[in-house]
């Protein structure tokens, strides 16, 4: 069980370990969009304009990737490392307090069955994107 739990946590930090490092780039792709639509609003362009000349992905589309891969990875770690915890001993209250939130919500944590993914937003690779971009398609794969 132990063991078990062991490779859950690995596997739990690996995986949001890699949401992280892939969000990098994409956060700094996000600055330069929002640079780029306060540049677009103060030269006197629309919203709705500003965002359909962006390139692609898009400010919104890069803000969706972000805390879709974000939110999926916390989730997947918080179960793996409340249960590992659990299986130490460690009460709910405890585990509260060094998550920083209610021992109401560490139960709900323990007690969710594992998440089944949901939609993964499109992540082009690099001819998609080219594609896409030459096309003018915009939003969501």
């Amino acid at each position: 069980m132990v063991e078990e739990r062991g490779e859950e946590v690995a596997g739990a930090l690996d995986a949001l370990s890699d949401a992280i490092e892939r969000n990098s780039g994409d956060e700094r792709m996000l600055l330069g969009r929002i640079h780029g639509l306060r540049r677009a609003r103060s030269g006197g362009a629309g919203m709705t304009a500003a965002l359909e000349n962006e390139p692609s992905p898009g400010t919104m589309q890069l803000l969706g990737r972000i805390l879709s891969r974000l939110m999926e990875a916390s989730g997947t770690a918080r179960r793996a490392l409340a249960g590992s915890m659990r299986a130490e001993g460690t009460s709910i209250p405890a585990i509260a307090r060094i998550f920083g939130v209610t021992h109401q919500r560490v139960s709900n944590i323990l007690n969710k069955p594992t998440a089944v993914p949901g939609p993964v937003l499109h992540e082009p690779d690099t001819g998609e994107a080219h594609a896409a971009q030459a096309s003018g398609e915009r939003g969501f794969g």
